[in-house]
């Protein structure tokens, strides 16, 4: 028999201590294979039967055949190797068989993921493991499962979620740890003595993070860019950049564990911050269920070497087949990460995005110099529009002008009051002033603003469908048009695999009724998908080359994050949160291609075009200014003589 040592997993002593804090409820942990965290929940169990105080315990597996396995390799032996958990073993026909043992009167028993699971179960401890390898109605919601059979507990209930991130953010133990205290694993750099953490997650991305690191050079064979990655694998510190080795690793994972600051047993949880010098710092807020996200370079079982081998083999195989199952099944098994498509493969992040906004060089509202036009975009709901305002070059760099959501309108010059775009046509008119008929200055040139050269207004809603066409019809027969070319531009987004722009627009002659309408209105029916991919990439462009990204000081994060709400997974676009800014930049782009910049009559150097000229602010307040004649009080005169 081998005694359990701490020191092998420091990093679960602080999971551990959480199942013993009655004030927890419930331990979530998402972690790599082979990490330990399966012995976490073990060893509460070893306790409960030893020294009580006892309760019925379920302890879920995926499948009966992996339930057969655990019981023959983990369940046996405890019981085999330690006579006192034996002696509490019932001995009656029943009480003592492989996946069901009732102990001190308690029953214990090892379940597969299925309906008979999860009825007439009421067991003070719960552990699911493993559960992004259940069938999919279970894996979706362990929680929902979890609190359906313990509701009636109270603050005696105890449970475990534990596996590796299989199912991504949005199903699992990923978005079990959601509403958790999102516990993370603080280090200190041994050169610098900086802290940061072993892995962040999109949780905490404002905190910097030790980086798996190696030297890629794609030009190579694929023999020698695996070679390549296991000679020059390091752990990168974010703040002096010191390529750590092994050893420094190992050992930054067990000085977390004593570390002298507010950090409970190496973690930090919600509530507390990172001083990059002083380490943790704050109490944590008080939370019933506790959650710790492991990753792969915290493991002391493994070599870096290997992680950057079997990392640069899989980014090989998704290069040249786009198949991302081996990538996937690496970063969730290995690292305890989840693929987030563009975000994994090119490197691109809201962390990265945050950080240009730092380095921007340009105030929100205001265009740039080396905008050339500006494209807007409006998503509407009921509630509530977003909106978006890029400045584009003649190479496809863009700029993010500014982005808004407005809930409210003002009445009748006195009152702000709700919208709703869905039953109120009169509230679309908030968006002449707030996007169709805006100018932003140009830096460095006070005299001039540049109009919004075309907006893409999207009518996918169903609800709001109709009312986007009724304002489109209204913008019409207004004269918002460049000559005879309206500037406001209908769109519908359509999945699957089609081309940014249709070969021609859909002709819309009928209102909701079926009635004929005039006049009438095209609409654009968009290859969404190529569009978010574009953006994608575009985002993870390198500063300063052609379709580079680039945003304005000050804009707010979560604007930001959008762009990661929707992931490509298997070919399609899976959302797991708020992607109204991907979704305006994707709009904003099919514009730009509407307007055919490089389109060969446009002289750009002689004679912009209307769209892309800049207004005169002088010039136009002559134009507005009355003619000079005779006063109000010479006309009235004149009538009187």
């Amino acid at each position: 028999m081998i005694r359990y040592d701490r020191m092998r997993t420091p990093y679960n002593v602080g999971p551990m201590a959480s199942l013993d804090d009655p004030k927890c409820q419930m331990l979530v942990m998402v972690k790599p294979s082979r990490s330990g965290g399966t012995a976490v929940a073990e060893n509460y169990l070893f306790k409960l039967i030893k020294f009580g105080p006892m309760t019925h315990v379920s302890w879920a597996l995926n499948s009966d055949e992996a339930v057969t396995d655990y019981v023959r390799n983990v369940v046996k032996p405890m019981f085999d190797l330690n006579p006192d958990l034996q002696e509490r073993v019932g001995i009656a026909r029943g009480e003592d068989t492989d996946s069901f043992k009732l102990v001190s009167g308690y029953p214990v028993e090892w379940l597969s993921a299925k309906d008979s699971t999860f009825r007439n179960r009421q067991p003070g401890f719960m552990c699911l493991d493993e559960t992004d390898a259940w069938a999919k109605k279970w894996a979706a919601s362990p929680r929902v499962q979890i609190d359906g059979r313990q509701k009636m507990l109270g603050n005696r209930r105890k449970s475990a979620i534990m596996s590796h991130p299989d199912l991504g953010y949005q199903s699992g133990v990923a978005a079990a740890f959601e509403d958790t205290s999102r516990g993370i694993y603080v280090m200190t750099c041994p050169e610098c003595l900086g802290h940061a953490a072993a892995y962040a997650t999109k949780y905490w991305d404002e905190i910097p993070q030790f980086k798996l690191s190696w030297t890629r050079n794609e030009e190579l064979p694929p023999d020698e860019r695996v070679k390549l990655a296991e000679k020059t694998a390091a752990v990168a510190c974010p703040h002096c950049g010191a390529a750590l080795d092994d050893k420094q690793r190992r050992d930054m994972v067990d000085a977390a564990l004593t570390r002298n600051d507010a950090s409970r047993d190496g973690w930090m949880h919600r509530g507390q911050r990172l001083d990059p010098e002083a380490g943790v710092v704050g109490e944590p807020d008080a939370h019933i269920a506790h959650g710790y996200w492991v990753h792969g370079i915290m493991l002391k079982t493994q070599d870096i070497a290997k992680l950057a081998r079997d990392y640069e083999q899989a980014l090989i195989k998704f290069e040249r087949t786009r198949d991302a199952a081996q990538l996937k099944e690496f970063l969730s098994k290995q690292l305890g990460e989840i693929f987030e498509g563009s975000a994994t493969t090119g490197g691109i992040s809201a962390r990265i995005l945050k950080e240009r906004v730092a380095e921007a060089a340009y105030d929100r509202g205001f265009c740039p110099r080396e905008v050339s036009f500006i494209t807007a975009a409006i998503d509407p709901g009921r509630r509530k529009f977003d909106a978006a305002f890029w400045g584009w070059d003649l190479q496809g760099r863009s700029w993010l002008i500014d982005r808004v959501t407005e809930r409210q309108r003002l009445h009748d010059g006195q009152q702000w009051r709700d919208i709703d775009l869905y039953g109120r046509i009169d509230d679309w008119d908030i968006l002449w002033s707030k996007v169709l008929n805006r100018t932003f200055p140009i830096v460095g040139k006070p005299d001039l603003v540049m109009p919004v050269a075309v907006t893409m207004l999207d009518s996918s809603d169903g609800n709001a469908t109709w009312k986007a066409r009724e304002f489109a019809r209204r913008a019409m027969l207004g004269g918002y048009a460049w000559g005879g070319w309206q500037r406001l531009k209908l769109i519908k987004g359509q999945a699957g695999k089609r081309p940014a722009l249709p070969e021609a627009p859909t002709r819309i002659d009928k209102d909701e009724r079926g009635q004929q309408v005039e006049p009438v209105l095209m609409e654009y029916r968009l290859g969404v998908d190529a569009l978010k991919a574009q953006t994608l990439e575009r985002l993870a462009t390198a500063d300063g080359e052609p379709g580079c990204c680039r945003f304005p000081r000050e804009i707010e994060p979560h604007y930001l994050e959008e762009y990661f709400g929707e992931t490509l997974i298997d070919g399609k676009w899976v959302r797991s949160g708020p992607n109204e800014t991907l979704d305006l930049h994707g709009y904003a782009e099919a514009g730009r291609q509407l307007l055919a910049p490089d389109r060969a009559e446009i002289d750009w150097k002689n004679s912009r075009p209307v769209w892309a000229t800049p207004i005169s602010l002088s010039k136009q307040a002559e134009e507005a200014a009355p003619a000079e004649g005779p006063s109000i009080f010479d006309a009235f005169a004149a009538l009187n003589n």
